[in-house]
């Protein structure tokens, strides 16, 4: 019996489509990027952030520079809307307010990045 539930459980997991994760990124040439990690779901799933601003760095990723964590996203209507805060969740850091394109083929996303105390770009992005 028990080998019948294992072989039952995976095959249940077998059949589960995998979850992938890709990172979208938005620059602003060499002045300005956000890097986001978003999860393979119905809904938008930021998994981990970093954005570079000349010499400074911010990350989800512990020591990887100044630590912030993910506030909220919404994704619809042909709209991408991201909020970083500080890892209290007292300030926005950053936002990342995207449009999206389509046209047969061609596939288009852009933008802006404000980033609180360092100034606001327009940003192309690449990515799922």
């Amino acid at each position: 019996m028990k080998r019948l539930f294992a072989a039952v459980v995976l095959i249940i997991l077998a059949s589960v489509p995998a979850r992938a994760t890709e990172w979208m990124v938005c620059s602003a040439g060499e002045e300005a990027s956000i890097s986001v990690l978003l999860g393979a779901m119905e809904v938008i799933a930021v998994n981990d952030i970093k954005i570079e601003v000349g010499q400074k760095i911010w990350s989800t990723k512990p020591g990887e520079g100044t630590p912030i964590t993910k506030g909220q996203a919404f994704e619809g209507a042909g709209q991408i809307l991201i909020d970083v805060t500080d890892e209290n969740v007292n300030a926005i850091v950053a936002q990342l307010r995207l449009f999206l394109a389509e046209e047969g083929y061609s596939f288009v996303k852009g933008g802006t990045l404000r980033v609180a105390g360092e100034g606001a770009w327009a940003v192309s992005c690449e990515g799922p």
